[in-house]
């Protein structure tokens, strides 16, 4: 079940992805960073349409958390650029090149391999508070410290990179306080969620990360964006589950090499398909005529197709 519920949300979070970026490409750059974004999308509904696919897509991944380790769950997610992909070819009536046939594959066996190697295990379901403070604090700055590298860059391929690692990171402690928060509900009941201080800090931090996605995705196109943000992610997930949660994964050297490897498959599957133009929408640079360039919000409604 924990595969199935994993594979069903990344279904749902690719789904999301594809509708999501195709509007807040075109909103106002402006309202960057600012929860006037937010707003403005919410008015798009394409947009609504994402948050709804995010929406099943997190209850998914909160089933899938009641039921296993974030070290097993939150890598299964990254199969969401595999839907990302085949939605994208549907919409926009592409065919999916070999290229991306090939780095499909190396997702897929890179999943298969880590998740193998790895033998992921759940850890304590209880987490000090202490702990929760030093987690808080070392995302909150980290994230922040990105941020404001992102607000000082003038460079329009740096910053989508960089919100979408912050927003990475910010999801990471939103995935655990979503484990907390569902082993709370599961075990104590509605009341006890309802009284404890899981809910509200998920819901607050859930909203910053939102802001930071959609922030990411309005400063430039979806291949300078999604592969930071999916890549990130299990990562940054998977540290917080075995610092908080004392969760478990294989670490002899046999088991090293092998992640390794997986590794390195995940991330050219993830790098690949990123920046694949079924996934984007776009057509490539090298579509514009020479010596024309284009302005940021016109080559993101190109690669879009808004």
């Amino acid at each position: 079940m924990v595969y199935i519920l994993g594979v069903a949300s990344a279904f749902f979070y690719g789904l999301a992805s594809v509708l999501q970026h195709k509007e807040a490409s075109a909103a106002p750059q402006a309202q960057s960073l600012r929860f006037g974004l937010l707003a403005y999308l919410l008015k798009r509904p394409m947009w609504a349409a994402g948050i709804a696919a995010d929406a099943a897509a997190f209850v998914l991944q909160g089933s899938a958390l009641s039921r296993g380790p974030l070290v097993l769950v939150q890598p299964l997610l990254t199969a969401g650029l595999l839907f990302a992909l085949a939605l994208s070819a549907v919409l926009e009536r592409r065919r999916i090149a070999s290229r991306e046939w090939l780095a499909c594959l190396a997702l897929i066996a890179g999943l298969t391999l880590l998740l193998w190697a790895e033998s992921p295990a759940e850890g304590q379901l209880v987490v000090p508070f202490h702990r929760w403070i030093v987690g808080g604090v070392f995302v909150a700055v980290t994230s922040l410290g990105i941020v404001a590298w992102a607000r000082k860059t003038h460079s329009v391929r740096m910053k989508p990179v960089l919100l979408g690692i912050a927003a990475a990171i910010t999801f990471a402690m939103t995935n655990a306080l979503l484990k907390s928060a569902v082993d709370v509900l599961s075990t104590r009941g509605i009341l006890e969620l309802l009284d404890g201080w899981y809910l509200y800090a998920l819901i607050g931090l859930g909203m910053v990360g939102l802001l930071l996605v959609q922030s990411a995705f309005q400063a430039g196109p979806l291949r300078l964006s999604l592969p930071a943000l999916t890549a990130v992610e299990p990562v940054a997930s998977s540290a917080v589950g075995v610092i908080l949660f004392s969760e478990h994964i294989r670490s002899d050297p046999a088991a090293l090499a092998l992640e390794t490897v997986a590794a390195a498959l995940i991330i050219f599957g993830i790098w690949v398909l990123g920046r694949s133009p079924t996934l984007t929408g776009g057509q490539g640079p090298s579509q514009a005529p020479p010596g024309q360039a284009q302005s940021l919000p016109s080559r993101n409604a190109a690669e879009t197709g808004a």
